[in-house]
C-alpha cells in the first residue's frame, strides 16, 4: 500500500515510523499514551468515521522476532473473539512492511483509578452494581475458556449512568485462575477506598469487598459468587423485597405497601405494553397470588409418643404448622447482616459456604411474586422454599431463635391422633396450607409431601448396619416421589459437593421447632 511505503521515510534506529501527527491508513495518530518494552499505545482518530480509537503497536526492536510477533498476533486473534457488551471491542489488525498493530475501542468514562485518586465516593448499590457487571464479563470469558491478563485499576471505566466497561485483556493460551483471584483482590481493595460507609448496605458491601480483597483466603470467591452476592445486596437496596404476611412464630412480618414511585413505574410500563399491542396478553394473564395469613405453630405433647419408647428423652415442643415459605425466606435474606451471619452460622460451616441464597433464587422468587411457573411448578410466595442446603436451613432457624427438628421430634409430631403412628397421604406441590389429605388432626401441613425436609442431626443409616459414617437425614416425601410421612433418607454428597449437607435440591425444604417458654 502506498501510504505504508511512504512511511518508510520515517524509519530510524529509534523506530519513528509511528509518531504523533502522521496518518497510517485510516488512522491519524494524535499522541503516545504509553510506551513499554515491546509495545506502544497511541490515541488516534479513525478518519473515515471520525472517532477516537486506541492503537497498540509492536516496537521496531521486536519486528524481526517471529516468535514475539506470532504471540502478539495470537493475542490479537483471541481479543477479536470476544463479543461482550461490557468488554472493549477490537476493530482491526494490521501487519504490513514491518508495521504491526491492532486497533481497539476507546472506552469513554472515568476510570476506577481516577475515582480512587480523586477520593470520589460511591454508594453501596453503585459499587455492587459495578461488581456484578465485572463478574458477568469474567463469567463470559470463563464460559469461552479465554485467558486474560491481570486487570489494572486504570482499565476499568465507569460511565455517568453507572455502566462499567473494561479494556479487552484477552490473550492466547490457557486460562489462569490465579489471574482471576488477582483481579478480585484488586477490585476489592480499590472499591473499599471509594465506598460510602455511612449509607444503607455499606456493611454488607464492605464485607463482600473484604472477602475479595483478602489474598490469603484458602478458597477465593468465584465470579459466580461475586455476581450472586452483589446481586443480593443490590436487590435489597434498590428494590425492597415484598414479603407474604404469614403469621408465624418463626418471624415478625410487617405489611408492605406499594410506593408512589412503583405505581408510576407500573403505569409507565403498562402504557408501553399497550403501545406494542400487548393489551390482549395482559388481560388474559393470571393475577399474582393473594397473600393470606397462615396458622402458627403447633404444640406437640409427647406423652403418647413416649409410651413404649425405651431410653428416649423428649420434651414437649412446638413445630411449624407448615414448611418455611418463599416469602418467609425472602424476609430472612433481607434481615441478614454480616454481624448477624457471624452469630447464626453453624460452627462447622465450611469456609466456602458464604451465601444463604437458594439455588436459582432470582427465578424462583420472581415466579412466586408474579404467580408464574418455575421449573414447571405453579408458584406463589406461600409455596415452600426449596434449593436450600442444610447450612441455609440451620442459619434460618437460628436467626429466629428456632432450630431444625430431630428425627425423634418428627415422628412425635405425627402422633396427633392417638398412640398410633400415622402415615399421611403425600400432598403435591403447592402452597404450604393447601387442602389435602396431608394434614394431621392438629393441623400440621405437608409432613408427607409437598417437599422433603431437613432434620437437625446426622446419623448412621439404619438401612446399612455396616455403615460407620453419620449422614444428614431428610424426612417425609415430596412432590417428586411416593414416599410417606414416616420416610427417611440418608444423603450422600454429590460429585460437586464435599459434604452432603451442601446438597441443594428443588424437592428439599424445611420447617423449624422450638421448646415453649414458661413464666414462673
Amino acid at each position: 500500500m502506498a501510504v505504508y511505503r511512504e512511511l518508510l521515510e520515517y524509519m530510524s534506529e529509534m523506530d519513528q515510523r509511528l509518531m504523533p501527527g502522521i496518518q497510517v491508513g485510516d488512522y491519524y495518530l494524535q499522541k503516545l499514551v504509553y510506551e513499554g518494552e515491546s509495545t506502544r499505545t497511541w490515541l488516534a482518530n479513525q478518519v473515515s468515521v471520525n472517532r477516537e480509537v486506541i492503537i497498540d503497536s509492536l516496537n521496531r526492536a521486536v519486528h524481526h522476532d517471529e516468535a514475539v510477533i506470532a504471540a502478539y498476533l495470537s493475542d490479537v486473534r483471541t481479543k477479536a473473539q470476544v463479543d461482550h457488551p461490557l468488554i472493549g471491542s477490537v476493530f482491526e489488525a494490521v501487519r504490513e512492511e514491518g508495521i504491526c498493530f491492532y486497533v481497539r475501542e476507546k472506552i469513554s468514562g472515568d476510570t476506577l483509578e481516577g475515582k480512587v485518586l480523586t477520593r470520589e465516593k460511591l454508594k453501596p448499590e453503585e459499587v455492587v452494581h459495578l461488581l456484578k457487571q465485572v463478574a458477568d464479563a469474567n463469567l463470559y470469558l470463563e464460559s469461552k475458556k479465554l485467558a486474560s491478563l491481570p486487570l489494572a485499576v486504570n482499565q476499568l471505566f465507569i460511565s455517568d449512568t453507572g455502566m462499567c466497561r473494561i479494556v479487552n485483556m484477552a490473550v492466547g493460551g490457557e486460562r489462569d485462575h490465579a489471574v482471576s483471584t488477582q483481579d478480585k483482590v484488586m477490585l476489592g481493595q480499590s472499591f473499599l477506598k471509594v465506598l460510602k460507609t455511612d449509607e444503607p448496605g455499606a456493611t454488607r458491601t464492605r464485607s463482600l469487598l473484604g472477602y475479595m480483597a483478602d489474598s490469603e483466603r484458602e478458597i477465593p470467591l468465584t465470579w459466580e459468587q461475586v455476581k450472586e452476592l452483589s446481586d443480593s445486596v443490590e436487590r435489597q437496596l434498590v428494590e425492597p423485597i415484598a414479603v407474604s404476611p404469614i403469621k408465624s412464630s418463626t418471624m415478625l412480618i410487617k405489611k408492605a405497601g406499594i410506593s408512589k414511585q412503583k405505581l408510576r413505574n407500573v403505569s409507565i410500563i403498562s402504557g408501553l405494553l399497550v403501545l406494542v399491542g400487548l393489551v390482549g396478553v395482559i388481560s388474559l394473564r393470571e393475577k399474582a397470588p393473594k397473600r393470606r395469613d397462615l396458622i402458627d405453630v403447633v404444640m406437640v405433647d409427647v406423652k403418647e409418643f413416649m409410651k413404649g419408647q425405651k431410653d428416649v428423652r423428649l420434651r414437649e415442643f412446638t413445630i411449624d404448622a407448615h414448611e418455611v415459605t418463599i416469602g418467609e425466606y425472602a424476609k430472612f435474606l433481607k434481615d441478614l447482616t454480616p454481624d448477624l451471619v457471624e452469630i447464626i452460622q453453624h460452627e462447622n460451616q465450611p469456609d466456602y459456604k458464604i451465601s444463604y441464597i437458594p439455588e436459582d433464587w432470582d427465578g424462583m422468587y420472581a415466579a412466586a411474586r408474579s404467580g408464574r411457573e418455575w421449573n414447571g411448578l405453579k408458584m406463589s410466595v406461600n409455596c415452600p422454599v426449596v434449593g436450600v442446603d442444610w447450612w441455609d436451613a440451620y442459619a434460618y432457624a437460628e436467626c429466629y431463635s428456632r432450630r431444625l427438628p430431630t428425627q425423634m421430634e418428627w415422628r412425635a409430631a405425627l402422633l396427633t391422633s392417638g398412640s398410633k403412628l400415622i402415615d399421611l397421604k403425600a400432598s403435591s406441590w403447592g402452597a404450604v396450607d393447601q387442602e389435602s389429605e396431608d394434614i394431621t388432626v392438629n393441623k400440621i401441613y405437608g409432613m408427607a409431601g409437598n417437599v422433603s425436609e431437613w432434620t437437625l442431626k446426622r446419623s448412621k443409616p439404619e438401612t446399612d448396619p455396616m455403615a460407620t459414617d453419620k449422614k444428614p437425614v431428610i424426612c417425609g416425601g415430596s412432590y417428586t416421589d411416593d414416599l410417606k410421612a414416616t420416610s427417611r433418607r440418608w444423603l450422600e454428597p454429590s460429585e460437586d459437593d464435599k459434604d452432603a449437607r451442601d446438597l441443594r435440591r428443588p424437592y428439599i425444604g424445611f420447617r423449624t421447632v422450638g421448646q415453649p417458654e414458661y413464666e414462673d
